[in-house]
């Protein structure tokens, strides 16, 4: 079989990933005329039907949705070997999101070392509680906390996570805290929206691993919000169990403290995902490497 000319597949996966011919045709520097054109020619060329144009936009037929890996992995060898040649374009802009307490308590503060290395990259970064659209060009990298499950697209472990008691120092001088059993005189401080498949972030789990009675629940502060809960525990409220990439800041100014040597591996870990071809673009490339260095230099224990 000929192949169709590799503008018309370049064309095809713009349009599938960005999810219309406007938008493709922005990317590609084309009019959607243009692009509208390309894709016929290469459903005529291919003997299938490859968007079922909708009154408010377009839908991949099964036989794209099928194909659509198969380009975007393509075009990523061919973007791969260009780069090779000749480094790719570095300078850009490039969009960026994570949960809003990683991106607070842990990236934001290391941003400084990223954007003095590359001042030519115009990073964006924001937090959304609906994770954004990938393959539709919402963002470049998408930093999540989970089990790291995420079908057709391309997803890195960035680092596992640690988690145990946290509590301020000041907490600890009115009142002895040496074994879990001491927690009865504390008030414990809980994130209420942690997932049932993340067990090691409740009281319970751990208060039950120890042998220890929970307290009647008049006795914990909830929060929401991990970010509510870490300033929670530096404001003195109560002990809370914090993960270190959230608390690692507060530990090493010592706003924070350990009460027991206790720890635990998190259920859950960090990953960082883009779409197959876009993992292989020379900014996001460099973001990521940057990214796992950082992570490199996590400390695991305290």
């Amino acid at each position: 079989m000929r192949l169709p000319p590799l503008n018309a597949f370049r064309t095809f996966e713009a349009a599938a990933r960005l999810g219309g011919f406007a938008a493709a045709a922005e990317e590609l520097l084309v009019t959607p005329a243009a692009v509208s054109q390309q894709i016929k020619t290469l459903e005529g060329q291919l003997g299938v039907a490859l968007f079922r144009r909708l009154p408010r936009g377009l839908e991949l037929t099964a036989a794209a949705k099928e194909l659509l890996p198969q380009v975007s992995a393509g075009l990523a060898h061919f973007e791969r070997g260009i780069g090779r040649l000749g480094g790719g374009e570095l300078a850009g802009p490039l969009v960026v999101t994570a949960p809003p307490s990683l991106a607070s308590l842990w990236l934001v503060p290391r941003l400084g070392s990223f954007a003095d290395q590359y001042p030519d990259i115009q990073l964006q970064v924001g937090s959304r509680e609906v994770p954004p659209d990938l393959n539709a060009g919402e963002a470049d990298i998408r930093i999540t906390y989970g089990m790291g499950n995420y079908p057709g697209l391309k997803v890195q472990q960035i680092m596992p996570d640690m988690i145990f008691p946290v509590c301020a120092p000041s907490l600890l001088n009115r009142q002895p805290l040496r074994r879990f059993a001491d927690l009865r005189n504390f008030r414990l401080l809980e994130d209420v929206r942690i997932d049932a498949a993340e067990p090691g972030m409740t009281w319970a789990r751990w208060l039950r691993d120890e042998g220890v009675e929970p307290p009647p629940r008049t006795g914990f502060l909830e929060f929401t919000n991990s970010i509510l809960l870490i300033q929670a525990a530096v404001a003195g409220l109560g002990v809370g169990l914090g993960r270190m990439s959230l608390a690692w800041e507060h530990l090493d100014r010592g706003t924070l403290v350990r009460p027991f040597a206790a720890e635990r591996v998190a259920d859950y870990a960090y990953y960082a995902v883009t779409t197959e071809a876009g993992a292989e673009r020379r900014r996001v490339r460099v973001f990521l490497e940057w990214l796992f260095a950082e992570a490199g230099k996590e400390p695991r224990r305290g």
